[in-house]
């Protein structure tokens, strides 16, 4: 394969509540219309040995995978370790060179639904275009200290106690903040995906949630990749164009079938 003389386009994920998930799911609907993807990642995912993978150092082997499978997982791992790491920079960039489509988790929150970003994070490529903040909103009516990454970050930045419930004004709290979800963001394009949005016992939390998001300006998806990700499931196809996608994020309603498969 040819290196592509323009870059890919570039999706970092940051946040919690199903970034991995949301990530395969892309590469796999977007390699099966023929797009050629890469993942990657600036922090650390689990390694997951039936996936593709390449050392993102060894461009022959990750063209060759995605040839053969439409996607690759391009990063370092080292033999017997349950994390992959990411590439370095310089390294991270040239990526994009030899997809189409090229994928970043560029934060980690331990499988938990929500976060506030550390000092360090999130680490979001310069050149990236679009940065996708996901929240799991399965957290909404636990306690901080039982669904939060740092709950003691969580508590502070929301002025409460740990052990007090997380409310859905929290959570758009979290997503519209410079110091939130949207921290590092710069002048890129962002958008919140609002995950498990099928847990919510009513779909007014979701109107709301979108509602107060677009308010502050935020482009935000209330979804389910559980939903989106089920076998018998009929997905619409969108296309392949960046502003498209993003003008497609925001001219639907809270809970919609269209909503919750955006990025297909």
């Amino acid at each position: 394969m040819n290196r592509k003389e323009k870059g890919a386009l570039t999706a970092a994920f940051t946040g919690g509540g199903g970034k991995t998930s949301l990530i395969f799911y892309l590469a796999k609907k977007f390699s099966s219309q023929g797009k050629r993807v890469i993942v990657t990642t600036t922090t650390h995912m689990a390694w997951e040995p039936k996936r593709p993978f390449a050392d993102a150092e060894d461009t022959e082997e990750l063209c060759r995978l995605i040839e053969q499978y439409g996607y690759v997982i391009a990063v370092k791992h080292k033999a017997g370790q349950p994390k992959i790491s990411g590439p370095e920079p310089e390294t991270l960039k040239r990526l994009s060179g030899f997809c189409d489509l090229l994928l970043v988790e560029a934060d980690g929150a331990k499988r938990l639904p929500l976060k506030v970003p550390a000092v360090h994070e999130p680490v979001i490529p310069e050149f990236a275009d679009v940065v996708v903040g996901v929240t799991g909103l399965d957290c909404i009516g636990k306690k901080i200290c039982d669904t939060a990454h740092r709950p003691n970050d969580v508590a502070e930045f929301l002025n409460k106690k740990t052990e007090e419930l997380m409310m859905w004004e929290d959570v758009v709290k979290i997503a519209a903040a410079e110091d939130g979800l949207r921290k590092n963001v710069g002048e890129k394009s962002f958008l919140v995906y609002f995950n498990k949005a099928d847990v919510l016992e009513s779909s007014d939390v979701a109107e709301n949630i979108i509602k107060k998001c677009r308010e502050a300006g935020i482009e935000a998806v209330c979804g389910s990749l559980k939903e989106t990700m089920r076998p018998e499931g009929n997905m619409p196809e969108v296309s392949w164009n960046k502003e498209e996608m993003r003008d497609e994020a925001g001219t639907d309603h809270a809970g919609s079938r269209k909503q919750q498969t955006v990025w297909e």
